[in-house]
């Protein structure tokens, strides 16, 4: 079955519109292929755990998963008349979250569900919103901008476009800098265009203070996360300052990590070549590489990147792969500007991925399904414990 497949079949579980027709093709899928055996225990071991009535052709499902445990020794004590096609989207959810080959090196953990919880409060996801700071002090908020000319601040011109981008227009600078800084809250993302042709994703909690025009050097400040696509210019570099670190660039594309409450700054490069310069030591990355600097030393790591889980959020996703519980509630705090509490304290890694475009229920449905965690929702806080 094709992915994608099992992505739709995921998407329509996590809005209780899942059919037992497709989740039968899943069943049939599981048996054809003695590869996904590991993946069969993992549907046993849902199907024991969820309670629910037995649908009408109760002998037809118990058959089913017989002959999906029988390969199993010793066979299961007792078969519990549940409802199979929802254990089976559970099991499916882990699959796609995480893949089949996951589950080979990985013990089962108990799982712990309270969907109801969840779903008392929800909190939609967050969306395209922005403020922007002209040179002059004037304030505008992007979200509630009509299309069009923003302003004209010397020669340059700011407009927001029919695809809710911003786009600066206007000659290399030959005065006294001024500049516009634009801020995005928890809760938003946005995309500009600079006037060389550069194109920048914001990331939410996100800042990026720019000039009007661009002089000998192209120099940006970052605090949060952003993409950045570079137009090439190789008289002009382009830098991006962020905390210590200087990102030095000629034509690239690259992603920049650095939030003050994470422990480490992240550059990820993804085409070109990126000189990671910070107290006084400088590295060259290479496409597929990202550069780790943790927070008050004086080194630089290098590693190869997850391009998947590093542009996760620039391509409208949540991508949690061995990621420590903390990390990943400041993720859904900074997207769904929520309040995340611990009930418990929590040493765990999560897995997972799901669309960032979904409720935050749905996201912390797909979490109960991959680790020993249990969510629920008031108001603004998500509280979490075992």
């Amino acid at each position: 079955m094709p992915k994608a497949r099992w992505n739709h079949i995921v998407e329509k579980y996590l809005d209780n519109t899942c059919t037992r027709e497709e989740l039968q093709q899943l069943l049939q899928w599981v048996e054809e292929d003695p590869e996904n055996v590991h993946f069969a225990a993992i549907l046993r071991d849902h199907w024991e755990r969820l309670e629910a009535d037995m649908p009408d052709d109760a002998a037809h499902w118990d058959q089913r998963f017989e002959a999906l445990t029988s390969q199993f020794s010793p066979p299961p004590k007792r078969v519990i008349r549940y409802r199979p096609w929802v254990a089976a989207a559970a099991a499916l959810l882990l699959l796609v979250s995480i893949g089949v080959g996951y589950f080979k090196y990985r013990p089962v953990k108990s799982i712990v569900a309270s969907p109801e919880a969840i779903a008392v409060h929800d909190v939609a996801p967050g969306g395209n919103k922005a403020m922007l700071t002209l040179a002059d002090g004037s304030v505008i908020s992007l979200d509630s901008a009509a299309n069009g000319l923003l302003a004209q601040e010397g020669g340059t011109s700011v407009s927001k476009q029919h695809n809710g981008q911003l786009a600066y227009k206007g000659a290399n600078n030959t005065g006294e800098q001024q500049f516009n800084t634009l801020s995005v809250p928890k809760g938003g993302t946005y995309a500009l265009i600079l006037p060389d042709g550069s194109k920048i994703w914001l990331n939410s909690a996100s800042t990026l203070r720019f000039p009007l025009a661009f002089g000998a050097e192209r120099k940006v400040l970052l605090t949060g996360e952003a993409y950045f696509e570079i137009a090439k210019d190789v008289k002009h570099p382009f830098i991006v300052a962020v905390n210590n670190t200087e990102l030095k660039v000629l034509g690239t594309s690259f992603n920049v990590m650095a939030y003050q409450d994470e422990s480490r700054l992240t550059a990820t490069l993804v085409e070109g070549a990126l000189a990671v310069s910070h107290e006084h030591k400088q590295v060259v990355l290479k496409p597929g590489q990202q550069a780790n600097i943790p927070a008050g030393k004086e080194v630089i790591d290098i590693s190869n990147a997850d391009l998947e889980e590093a542009l996760a959020w620039k391509n409208e996703r949540f991508y949690f792969n061995n990621t420590d519980i903390h990390t990943a509630m400041r993720q859904l705090e900074r997207w769904y500007d929520v309040h995340v509490t611990f009930r418990d304290s929590l040493n765990m890694r999560l897995n997972g991925t799901i669309s960032r475009s979904v409720n935050i229920s749905k996201v912390l449905k797909m979490l109960t399904f991959t680790g020993e965690a249990n969510f629920s929702i008031e108001e603004k806080t998500v509280s979490v414990g075992k």
